[in-house]
C-alpha cells in the first residue's frame, strides 16, 4: 500500500506519523508492536512509501486509523507543483471548511478556557481531519510556554479558542484563512487526580502552502 506522509507531531514518547494512501484512506502508522514512531524514523511530510502493515485489532473510536508498519520502502515525493490539496482533492479526501464548528462530526464541544474536545456524547468517525477555516489563526504561548493558536468565534459567549500545536515544522505568527490545515483529536484523556470524564482534545497537526 503507498502511502503519502502528511504529518508528525510530538508525542511523549516517539512521534506520532500520519499519513493518507493513494486510495484516500487515513492512517496512523504505529511501528510493529503498536508503539508510536521513533525520534528517528525516515518519515518525512511530502514523501512517500510502499508500506507492508497489518491493522491494529480492536481500535478504539475515533482512533480508526491506526495500522502497524512491517516494512517501508521510500518511493518519491510530491512533484513540484502539486501541493497537498491537489493531491488529497484527487482522491476524494474530505476537506471540512468554514467554521470550527463544522468539524469532526459537529462533536466539538469547547470548555471555559476555549480548548476543544469530544466526549462519549458523540464520537465522530474519524480522529483526524483537514480543515480550510474561515479566519485566521493567531498563534500565542500559554502559561506553560506550549503553543497555541487561538481562533476568534462570532459566539459572544466564548469569544476565542485555543488550538494546541504539537506539530514539527516551525511556527508561523499568523495562519491566513483558507489555508489548508490538519487537526487532530489526542488519544481519550482525563486527569489522575480529578474525577472528570475521559475526553479526546482538539490539536492542530500542521498546515500546508
Amino acid at each position: 500500500m503507498k502511502v503519502l506522509i502528511v504529518s508528525k507531531t510530538h508525542m511523549n514518547t516517539g512521534v506520532c506519523v500520519g499519513g493518507i494512501t493513494f486510495d484516500g484512506r487515513f492512517v496512523r502508522l504505529l511501528d510493529n508492536n503498536g508503539h508510536n514512531q521513533s525520534d528517528d524514523c525516515p518519515f518525512k511530510i511530502n514523501e512517500a512509501y510502499d508500506i507492508t502493515f497489518i491493522e491494529k485489532q480492536n481500535p478504539t473510536p475515533p482512533h480508526i486509523e491506526d495500522i502497524l508498519v512491517q516494512s517501508s520502502k521510500y518511493v518519491g515525493r510530491l512533484k513540484d507543483g502539486i501541493s497537498m490539496i491537489d493531491f488529497i482533492t484527487k482522491r476524494n479526501v474530505n476537506i471540512c471548511r468554514g467554521n470550527i464548528d463544522n468539524l469532526f462530526d459537529k462533536a466539538l464541544k469547547f470548555t471555559t478556557n476555549g480548548s476543544g474536545y469530544i466526549n462519549s456524547s458523540k464520537i465522530p468517525q474519524n480522529s483526524v481531519s483537514f480543515w480550510i477555516a474561515d479566519k485566521d489563526l493567531i498563534k500565542s504561548i500559554d502559561s506553560k510556554g506550549k503553543v497555541r493558536y487561538k481562533y476568534q468565534t462570532d459566539d459572544p459567549w466564548s469569544s476565542e479558542i485555543q488550538i494546541k500545536y504539537v506539530g514539527l515544522q516551525p511556527t508561523e505568527d499568523i495562519i491566513p484563512k483558507g489555508t489548508l490545515l490538519r487537526v487532530s483529536l489526542a488519544r481519550w484523556w482525563s486527569p489522575n487526580d480529578v474525577e472528570v470524564e475521559n475526553r479526546c482534545y482538539l490539536q492542530l497537526s500542521g498546515w500546508y502552502k
